[in-house]
């Protein structure tokens, strides 16, 4: 099996664990490795150091008293002394012993080994079991022509302390790696428990689509900041979710009353024979019916093409007030026609980048609801004004108002005040597609009114400038 895949395979914490377990073992090694090396070099550079010092020693020695010309001292006042764990002999020319201190007499014999250079030199070999080192250093006199001192000393401590050391090293490192892992699962364990948790209340949402994702974790970190982010989405997502049945509810609703309508009226009219007058009469409902549906269709694919837009437009920038001054001037005979009067001002320099069929979209919606709820002989007032950094498109009448507490809902959907309702027709869906396209565009659009009969208005803020 891939060992790649079966990693994968393994929980998060297992796998934290693990990469942490075998970084630290990695890095200890090397580390203790280093350590290891530098104590052995350590202590063989002291070794050297003692060996030199007694050599010092004995060569001081023999510069005070002085041998006879066969090459050993007085037996009694100048036998060869060493530290304890010192070998100290002399040899001849040739490596013949000439005297020896008395540690040599409890060990195996050691072999001469002078240098052939007639330099000293310092030279590791073996002695019965274990192994020495010796110093060897020219005591060339004119009594004693090629003398060599030699001073030994054996490795076994130094071996001895390393091997405690490399296994008391060794033991350290897997203990304490071990120790680590288990520590380090525990606190992987705790870290990611706000991660069980959040997938076990999702795994219960799934079922229960209601509630949300935990929050408190005893402390404020990612994953607290994660979870309220999804907290947010969803709530995001079961508004949409709400919008999406409210609106193919709303929709079906107002499809079906026209529907209805032209089947009863049909169902009326072929009841029994009827006079050509009163034929026309149904016939002329029906069509008013039939354009009812058409004009709500006609708005539900304006929405849905739309929302469907994926990229922001960035089109070249537009003169608001001559597009906004056209439209005025198409609706104008319907104003006349309630004796509505439209009082028009603009700002000559009011531009914004966007699409012209987008801004007709937006000012034919908001002039056509002004119409729709604006009785006769009553007034419609179109600014276009510009900020710093917006256009501003302000569309106020005189007709019925709303309540300030609904403003928000009255670019939802298929909304309509029960106002609204009994003073015109209409499928709800204006001011939807006027939200829609002043968002797409990175705008805003408010709607205030002082009161229900006070008249309403609409500001629409286009940016100057794309983003």
């Amino acid at each position: 099996m891939d060992l790649r895949a079966l990693a994968f395979k393994l929980s998060i914490s297992t796998r934290l664990t693990l990469w942490f377990g075998t970084s630290l073992l990695v890095l200890l090694t090397l580390f203790v490795t280093g350590l290891y090396v530098s104590v052995h070099l350590g202590l063989h550079d002291d070794l050297e150091a003692r060996l030199r010092e007694e050599a010092a020693a004995v060569q001081a020695h023999y510069q005070a008293h002085g041998f006879d010309q066969a090459g050993t001292s007085s037996p009694v006042s100048h036998e060869l002394q060493s530290m304890p764990g010192t070998f100290v002999r002399l040899l001849g020319p040739g490596g013949e012993v000439t005297q020896a201190s008395p540690a040599f007499q409890s060990r195996p014999t050691l072999p001469a080994n002078v240098p052939e250079s007639g330099t000293s030199s310092l030279q590791t070999r073996p002695w019965g079991e274990t192994s020495a080192q010796s110093l060897y250093l020219s005591l060339d006199t004119e009594a004693h022509p090629a003398s060599w001192l030699e001073v030994t000393k054996l490795q076994s401590p130094i071996h001895r302390q390393l091997h405690s050391l490399r296994w008391l090293l060794a033991f350290g490192i897997l203990l304490g790696v071990g120790l680590a892992m288990v520590v380090g699962y525990g606190l992987a364990r705790r870290a990611l428990r706000p991660v069980a948790s959040l997938t076990s209340a999702a795994q219960e949402m799934q079922t229960r689509p209601t509630g949300s994702l935990p929050t408190n974790f005893g402390v404020e970190d990612e994953l607290s900041g994660l979870a309220e982010t999804f907290n947010g989405l969803i709530e995001r997502l079961r508004s949409s979710l709400r919008r999406e049945r409210r609106f193919r509810a709303d929709a079906a609703h107002n499809m079906f009353t026209p529907l209805t309508a032209i089947q009863s009226e049909l169902d009326v009219t072929l009841r029994k024979p009827r006079s050509e007058t009163e034929y026309r009469e149904s016939l002329h409902a029906v069509r008013q019916h039939t354009e009812t549906l058409s004009s709500l269709l006609e708005e539900l694919m304006t929405l849905s093409r739309i929302e469907a837009r994926e990229d922001r437009p960035t089109p070249s920038p537009l003169n608001v007030r001559t597009r906004i001054r056209d439209c005025v001037r198409r609706v104008q005979a319907r104003a006349d026609e309630k004796d509505i009067s439209i009082e028009w001002t603009g700002d000559e320099a009011a531009e914004a980048p966007i699409d012209p069929e987008d801004l007709d979209l937006i000012a034919d919606h908001l002039l056509d609801n002004a119409l729709k709820y604006t009785p006769k002989g009553g007034t419609i007032q179109v600014h276009v004004g510009q900020t710093d950094g917006a256009v501003v498109v302000r569309v106020s009448d005189s007709g019925m108002g709303f309540d300030p507490e609904r403003s928000e809902r009255l670019f939802d959907r298929f909304y309509r005040s029960n106002d609204a309702e009994q003073s015109a027709n209409g499928g709800g869906l204006g001011l939807s597609i006027v939200n829609a396209v002043v968002e797409r565009y990175g705008g805003t659009v408010r709607a205030d009114s002082p009161g229900s009969g006070q008249g309403s208005t609409f500001d629409v803020r286009l940016p100057r400038h794309r983003e």
